[in-house]
């Protein structure tokens, strides 16, 4: 189960820059959760052609995160982010202030919006 978060999301951002078969291969496998051989099928290659695609496939993907960072600063800003809206939570818990609180919960609405996108 790690693995395809972890593909999914290297896909998410990466996937663009993969060939056209190997998107599509990738996508079937992963996200449409077909197996090698109805991919293969599908393809009209061997089974073991889509096994190669989807193994340099993720080579690839693993590569572009390794020199760019991209996936592991999206999750560590995500982790940040919550734990900001559970201080505001927090903050806004213990305020009196009505005028205080509508502000905090549209900051809150926000960071939601920034951590859904």
């Amino acid at each position: 189960m790690e693995k395809l978060l972890q593909v999914t999301y290297l896909y998410d951002f990466y996937g663009n820059l993969l060939t056209k078969k190997q998107n599509n291969i990738i996508e079937k496998y992963y996200l449409e959760d077909l197996s090698l051989s109805e991919i293969a099928t599908q393809e009209n290659v061997s089974r073991q052609s889509v096994h190669d695609t989807i193994k340099q496939a993720e080579r690839k993907l693993n590569t572009y995160e390794e020199k760019l960072g991209l996936v592991e600063r999206f999750k560590d800003q995500e982790k940040e982010l919550t734990i900001l809206v559970d201080k505001l939570k927090t903050i806004q818990t213990d305020n009196r202030d009505d005028q205080n609180n509508i502000i905090i919960s549209d900051v809150i609405e926000s960071m939601y919006r920034l951590l859904n996108d």
